[in-house]
């Protein structure tokens, strides 16, 4: 049951048709990894608090630098140096001191246990990284929300393979390859600032609907493409892929 300082702090998510005090106990209630402390993890990170889900944690081993500021928007100049899920978990109890919020330095690997989260948002921006994910939330049976920002363009998905086995799993449309990646992160192909905002933006938003919202049809089996330039946003239908290595058993 909410408490008077919930329904002040929350009073304007809970106005909300088919959101409501259920909805908002329902965030609370909710346990998200946050994979990423950078472009994406920030807006992810600051918006998922202000929105106040209830426990959060944060993995990234990477310090802050001044390349960062330009989109990690938690960090600043005198942060540099600081390891980024410690500086970031820091702003966001600025913005919510009530929720439970905490910090991981290590590299996320598929030993992590993820088994008590109930979403993950995966703000990496590297493929293995990716891979290890969505391996992990489908045999785990989790919904992972993946973004991913370069240059002017930024992706969005909402994967449930282990929760419906009609669905897809990230590895059914981004099939591992043996071949060369092309140049897919910020630090070799530069990336604007606001992508990474609006794309986490995004990402929170799709959880919010997936946690709280009633009467709710997920947009999970489709990818969203935007183009900064344009102002774009595609949405693309997507296929199960039936000899997939993660999701077709």
């Amino acid at each position: 049951m909410l408490n008077d300082d919930d329904l002040n702090r929350y009073a304007r998510q809970v106005i909300i048709p088919n959101f409501e005090e259920d909805g908002q106990e329902n965030l609370l209630n909710t346990k998200c990894l946050i994979v990423g402390a950078g472009g994406l993890g920030c807006p992810v990170a600051l918006y998922a608090s202000a929105a106040g889900f209830g426990h959060i944690e944060i993995y990234d081993e990477d310090i802050i630098e001044i390349s960062n500021l330009n989109r990690q928007i938690a960090h600043k100049n005198d942060h540099i140096g600081n390891n980024k899920a410690e500086n970031l978990v820091q702003e966001c109890l600025k913005i919510n001191p009530n929720i439970s919020i905490i910090s991981r330095k290590n590299i996320f690997d598929e030993t992590i246990d993820i088994s008590n989260f109930d979403l993950i948002f995966d703000c990496s921006d590297n493929p293995e990284t990716k891979y290890i994910l969505n391996s992990l939330s489908h045999k785990f049976r989790k919904i992972l929300i993946s973004g991913s920002a370069v240059q002017m363009e930024g992706q969005l998905g909402v994967w449930k393979s282990g929760l419906n086995k009609d669905y897809p799993c990230y590895e059914c449309i981004f099939p591992r390859t043996n071949e060369k990646a092309p140049i897919t992160n910020c630090r070799d192909a530069g990336i604007i600032g606001p992508v990474t905002g609006l794309i986490g933006s995004m990402q929170v938003n799709e959880a919010i609907k997936e946690i709280a919202l009633k009467d709710y049809q997920s947009t999970a089996g489709n990818l969203f493409l935007y183009d900064g330039l344009t102002l774009n946003l595609d949405k693309i239908k997507l296929k199960k892929n039936h000899q997939c290595p993660v999701c077709s058993n």
